[in-house]
């Protein structure tokens, strides 16, 4: 599923959107690329000028969670 959805992405995108999935495959495992909630908030992430924190990969674990939770409206 992921090969179909990065191929036609540009570039930036696309490395944004592996950062996203990196992140919560960090904190959920393999098994989180099989939800297509997750696959969708990193493409819609991913397509937005905001930057995560980069100073550890705790905060920007910490900043998907969040936001991924704001996303849900949790």
């Amino acid at each position: 599923m992921i090969q179909r959805i990065t191929k036609v992405m540009e570039p930036h995108i696309k490395q944004r959107f592996n950062f996203a999935v990196s992140a919560f495959v960090r904190m959920w495992g393999h098994k989180c690329l099989n939800d297509h909630r997750i696959m969708e908030f990193c493409v819609e992430w991913a397509h937005l000028e905001v930057n995560a924190p980069l100073s550890g990969l705790d905060q920007a674990d910490q900043y998907f969670y969040y936001e991924y939770k704001n996303w849900r409206g949790i």
